[in-house]
């Protein structure tokens, strides 16, 4: 027979095992070794240098924002959360970029921070319903919600993870020391949400959600209004609080320079809406729309920016029914919240997480499913004390108690099977955008980037379909008109690609990258002095703009003014080592000349940068041929070989180093790999081959003659 505790005990593993089985069900982390970075993962993480760059720059990480840019820069949106970023750069440097292992550690922080929950609602005394019964089904459906999907299987979701996990930590801090908070903790409160704030910016609010816990775990909830304000005044530990959480505000706003955010109209268009009335109305709407995502998370979509949610513009709009009805509710609660304090703790822990992203600060998204991670903490729990209540009124009535077990049993189900669905879409950017077309089909940054992952897969015609699909939703969407007009560039349609891309300027002046195909279309087009001017405006906007030089490096080349042309490329791989095409143009450039030591010299520093381009080894590769290294050149050679071995021309390369080095039946074999990759593009690979086997011919004769 077991004893108490070892009964308790045994309990307690049995909840926490099935916790972490509904998590491990729900997001299926076997198939996460087929999953790719997607969406805001590929800015934040792939292309972040402060990232995937070693040695670890703390400097960059401590002062850029959370996609690379300056923190001080105009185009910075603020978001600052360096150690999210030092998260991801450290897994990168002990694993590389492996989308698979980085959203497996996301689903790890994803259990700790379900069972945090469950230890927390435990501890709780607010409330009159089954303690236990409260915490194993709360934290059962924060495991299994499909609003969490975005925050789990998406990346970037670290940061609000990390943020949950904080947040709970402090809560559970709080709810140990009822009654009794001492200066320790109060200090490891405030530190704790400073370092939350460098994960994610909104633990800022969790000072003000500890003191909301504090309130009903003491039971001041039940005191006159005029004893409670007096108690209030006397606890020292929320007047710290209070003066902390401005302090750490504070703190943030001065690290920024006290420099708000800029955001474009089709980021946000509520917030960019001139009308006042139209913008409040829109916003409360919104606030409507993130409960309805909780209620029922069937419409998910990874960006609801355009076209998602229409702009509420009249107070007779019948979407402002939801509206009312939310505040009639919370009317209601508050009239009633000495009798239900649960209910009110979990309303309080829902929205105070969510104030940040309520619209009071203007944010660069409509709606972000994954803000929605922390404040869901607080709707399961009053989901869960709402179905209590209900379930344990009926203690005389078994059947309706059975009813009520199945409905939540079926519900648990549909939404492990959701969660399930939408953690698929994740997994890959076709997924996840062809799933955001179901729900929001007249959003044009959906099919934007819909047609962007078509021209990277090479499917043209679909691109164009979607871009056109993008601009008439939306016609001044200058992403769309740029790359729209670099498709027809692409497809050689000179004049319709400069007629889209000054669209693009006329939508946006200051564009520096759309001042910049203006330029290679202008090049193309042979109007040199015009793509020169046009270069020089991208200049203006970005004067850092590495791609920029590089292109101007080919403008210069085609007007033969080879001196211009090297130092510009020159200035590319300044402002960014990681340029292989402005490389390899200066290397080639080298080589041509004669300059083989200078070519040798320079491909070592870019190789130091992009050890595995291929452009730039292969060009190494010649000019050691050249300086007659033969034994080094072969080594870079088969390197190419085995990076790329489908290429004839490496193969040709290394069949004429072996034919100089007069190890005939090398160099016929490589001769032999080029012809049998493109017999019909083979013609060098087949001259000297046959130029080498008569020679071999001539040489048989003549030892035999």
């Amino acid at each position: 027979m077991l004893g108490p505790v070892q009964s308790a005990a045994l309990h307690s593993m049995a909840c926490q095992a099935i916790l972490v089985l509904i998590c491990l069900v729900c997001y299926g982390c076997g198939g996460l070794s087929g999953a790719t970075f997607v969406f805001d993962d590929t800015v934040a993480i792939v292309k972040n240098k402060d990232v995937n760059t070693l040695p670890t720059n703390w400097t960059a990480i401590f002062t850029h924002d959370f996609w690379g840019a300056s923190l001080l820069s105009s185009d910075s949106h603020k978001s600052f959360r360096p150690l999210t970023t030092l998260m991801f750069h450290y897994e990168y440097a002990m694993l590389g970029l492996s989308a698979g292992h980085m959203k497996f550690l996301n689903l790890i922080l994803h259990c700790v921070n379900t069972l945090l929950m469950w230890r927390l609602v435990r501890s709780l005394n607010v409330t009159e319903i089954n303690a236990e019964r409260w915490a194993i089904i709360s934290a059962a459906l924060f495991a299994a919600h499909p609003i969490h999907t975005e925050a789990v299987s998406g990346v970037v979701g670290r940061a609000e993870l990390m943020f949950g996990l904080i947040h709970l930590l402090c809560l559970l801090l709080t709810a140990a020391n009822c009654g009794r908070s001492s200066p320790q903790s109060v200090g490891l409160v405030l530190l704790l949400s400073a370092v939350g704030m460098l994960f994610k910016e909104s633990a800022v609010t969790i000072p003000m959600s500890c003191v909301l816990l504090d309130y009903f775990q003491n039971g001041y909830y039940l005191l006159q209004f005029r004893n409670q304000w007096k108690l209030i005044q006397s606890r020292v530990s929320y007047f710290a609080y209070a003066v902390g959480s401005v302090g750490l505000l504070t703190a943030r706003l001065w690290w920024q320079d006290f420099d708000s955010p800029t955001f474009k109209e089709v980021d946000n268009p509520v917030a960019h809406n001139a009308n006042i009335l139209t913008r409040g109305l829109s916003q409360q709407f919104l606030l409507v729309m993130n409960i309805w995502l909780m209620l029922c998370p069937h419409w998910l979509c990874y960006d609801w920016a355009l076209g998602c949610v229409k702009l509420v513009t009249s107070i007779w709009d019948l979407r402002l029914q939801g509206v009312i009805g939310f505040y009639s509710v919370m009317l209601v609660a508050l009239m009633n919240f000495r009798r239900l304090p649960g209910m009110m703790l979990a309303l309080g822990l829902m929205i105070v997480p969510f104030l940040p992203a309520s619209g009071i600060i203007r944010v660069g998204f409509v709606i972000a499913e994954r803000t929605l991670y922390v404040p869901s903490i607080g709707f399961c729990l009053l989901s869960i004390y709402g179905f209590l209540h209900w379930y344990e009124g009926y203690a005389d009535k078994p059947i309706w108690r059975t009813s009520l077990r199945i409905l939540l049993m079926f519900l648990f189900t549909v939404m492990i099977l959701r969660t399930r669905q939408r953690a698929s879409d994740w997994l890959n950017e076709e997924n996840l955008f062809a799933s955001a077309l179901k729900v929001c089909p007249d959003n044009a940054k959906v099919h934007y980037n819909i047609a962007r992952l078509a021209t990277d897969s090479g499917n043209n015609t679909k691109a164009f379909v979607h871009y056109h699909k993008a601009i008439d939703l939306y016609p001044s969407y200058e992403s769309a008109l740029m790359n729209l007009g670099n498709l027809y560039r692409e497809h050689g349609q000179l004049d319709t690609a400069e007629e889209y891309i000054r669209q693009a300027l006329q939508a946006f002046p200051t564009f520096p990258a759309a001042w910049m195909n203006l330029g290679i279309v202008q090049a193309a087009r042979q109007k040199y002095d015009q793509a020169l001017g046009s270069y020089e405006k991208a200049l203006k906007h970005r004067p850092n703009f590495a791609v920029c030089y590089y292109n101007m490096g080919n403008l210069f080349l085609e007007q033969k003014r080879f001196t211009k042309a090297l130092h510009h490329w020159q200035h590319a791989v300044a402002l960014n080592p990681r340029q292989p095409k402005a490389w390899a143009n200066i290397l080639t450039m080298l080589d041509n000349k004669g300059l083989h030591e200078d070519a040798l010299r320079l491909s070592t520093q870019a190789l130091t940068h992009l050890p595995n381009e291929v452009s730039i080894l292969f060009i190494r590769a010649n000019v050691l041929g050249k300086m007659k290294q033969y034994l080094e050149a072969e080594s870079v050679y088969k390197r190419v070989i085995e990076l790329d071995p489908r290429n004839m021309l490496y193969h040709t390369n290394l069949g004429v180093l072996y034919h100089r080095w007069d190890r005939a039946e090398e160099a016929i074999r490589a001769y032999q790999a080029a012809i049998s990759i493109n017999a019909a593009r083979a013609s060098t690979a087949r001259e000297n081959l046959g130029k080498l086997l008569k020679r071999l011919e001539r040489e048989a004769q003549v030892r035999n003659g």
